[in-house]
């Protein structure tokens, strides 16, 4: 999966995009976003991005090492039909994981979540099960079987998962031509609806032909507006209740039922299935989701204004150290994981409690803001150091390529960053002996310094600073003899100094370095050779 999590940094455009449907609701005259709804499933966002972020290293790993080991069939992402074969063979997976998780007791538990809100909007995107991903892995599983390449896998799956985010929204309305085909904002809105006739429809991610295959499309009508929620009733912003609420009446019947096959058999049953002896002990009955309800009051509780304020800035300071988390979290320790992950969650439940309008976990704030503040720096001043080697043949004497390498005021005649040397001499560098030199870069001119920290026959080392953006660089040069060639090494290693460098240098930055370093080979082999 890599040593970083990009997902992290594409909280922002979310942002945007939520905040743009906000604003185009807003001048049509329509309220269609409650505050409290939007900062709890922006939480259970949250909450599923640092889930993700602790398991896909994992999970895509078994991936991985079934299509390269047990695969049937051989596909390579060259070739248009594997794209197209594997774009619907992950669509029908995720329409068979997305039914299953509506159909069985256990699997809903990991799901639910993402139909706890009683608005509509954006927001519900991102409102998800931070347990969901923990289950839905293994269906795509048999993909690797048939030898889908990891490569095409990833990126089908995430534009999967990105065209699912405009289906969650009540300012487009019904799409002609595509309705019935593709998956759009109406044919969503059924699947997110409480009416009864609406329940457990439309699981197509992109397409849903597999709703109209399997026996499970239904269109959106004008004369049953539909209304959002689950069957029974969330009645709290706190995003560990919410993650758990299916779960936690599974476990208290698991714990009343005297049957064994009926503790162990629940969590596998339909969903809303209970066995006789809990109904019996609890009059009022738990609603099943399968039948759906009326409109209800929607579950808002009020706060003062002050207190919509601070929850509202602390839970932008949680979003701003939630994306440096995630983007970090493959290169951080287990312990930093861990505690990381606690810090945060532990802050959405403070601000959706007090949302609720309670005070009693106001008092940890004092230790709470201080250790945010804590994790924060540590996450922001996090180094990362990248390594990149290049190696060609040359068809002249290792002594003699050794020699001009190594002789910095040659530089800008055959590295593409450099532009200016600050030192004379035409001969090469010795260990001790210092220069500075300009260079070139995606974010303007940087001047570093330099020292030579070791010169021999076979390599030549040194260290700069950058004086410009504090990053460190080691610059190895080594020479082996060939007979009548030379093969020439150059390695760069480079440790960005905080989360913005390392961020651009995921994104863009070591792409970049890693193209001007090949053409230094080949512009260093041309010129040696001339």
């Amino acid at each position: 999966m890599g040593e970083y999590n990009i997902n992290g940094l594409g909280i922002p455009m979310f942002l945007v995009f939520m905040t743009l449907e906000y604003l185009f609701l807003r001048l049509k005259g329509r309220t269609l976003h409650r505050y409290s709804d939007t900062v709890t499933s922006l939480s259970m966002g949250l909450c599923l991005l640092i889930s993700d972020a602790l398991l896909k290293t994992y999970t895509f790993a078994v991936f991985i090492y079934l299509s390269k080991n047990h695969a049937i069939f051989e596909f390579t992402a060259q070739e248009p039909i594997t794209w197209i074969f594997f774009f619907l063979a992950i669509d029908v997976c995720y329409y068979w994981f997305h039914r299953m998780a509506h159909e069985i007791n256990l699997l809903w538990g990991a799901h639910v979540g993402h139909h706890q809100s009683e608005e509509y909007n954006l927001t519900t995107a991102l409102r998800q099960s931070a347990f969901q991903y923990g289950f839905s892995w293994v269906f795509y599983l048999p993909l690797a079987i048939l030898g889908c390449p990891p490569e095409v896998f990833l990126v089908l799956f995430v534009l999967l998962k990105m065209y699912q985010f405009w289906l969650h929204t009540q300012s487009i309305q019904q799409i002609p031509f595509i309705e019935g085909i593709f998956s759009t904002p109406s044919s969503h809105r059924v699947h997110h609806a409480k009416n009864p006739m609406y329940i457990d429809r439309n699981y197509g991610g992109t397409l849903v032909i597999w709703d109209r295959l399997f026996s499970t499309w239904q269109p959106e009508l004008d004369n049953d507006p539909c209304h959002y929620g689950t069957t029974q009733p969330l009645n709290t912003l706190n995003p560990i209740k919410a993650n758990f609420q299916h779960w936690a009446i599974l476990a208290q019947d698991t714990l009343h039922t005297r049957l064994w096959r009926n503790k162990i058999g629940l969590w596998f049953k339909p969903t809303g299935w209970r066995p006789k002896d809990c109904i019996k002990q609890n009059s009022k009955g738990v609603p099943l989701q399968k039948t759906g309800c009326a409109p209800r009051e929607k579950y808002d509780p009020q706060v003062s204004k002050w207190t919509r304020w601070y929850s509202g800035f602390s839970f932008l300071c949680i979003i701003v150290v939630s994306i440096m988390f995630i983007f970090l979290a493959p290169s951080l320790s287990g312990l930093m994981q861990l505690l990381g992950a606690a810090i945060i969650v532990y802050g959405l439940v403070v601000v959706n409690d007090l949302l609720e309008g309670n005070k009693r976990l106001a008092w940890i704030e004092v230790i709470r803001l201080p250790v945010m503040v804590w994790l924060a720096s540590t996450l922001w001043f996090s180094t990362s150091t990248t390594r990149i080697v290049d190696t060609i043949i040359m068809d002249k004497p290792a002594a003699q390529v050794l020699t001009y390498a190594s002789t910095p005021s040659l530089w800008p005649q055959w590295h593409p960053q450099s532009s200016k040397v600050y030192e004379h001499s035409q001969s090469p560098l010795k260990k001790g002996e210092k220069f500075e030199e300009d260079i070139e870069t995606a974010l303007g001119q940087n001047h570093l310094a330099w020292e030579v920290i070791q010169s021999t026959n076979e390599q030549w080392v040194a260290h700069a600073n950058n004086l410009t953006n504090g990053a460190k660089i080691k610059l190895q040069y080594r020479v082996r003899n060939l007979g009548n060639q030379t093969e020439f090494e150059r390695t760069l290693d480079y440790t960005l100094p905080n989360m913005a460098f390392v961020a651009l240098n995921a994104i863009f930055f070591k792409s970049q370095v890693e193209k001007k370093s090949e053409q230094a080979l080949l512009r260093l082999k041309a010129a040696i050779e001339l």
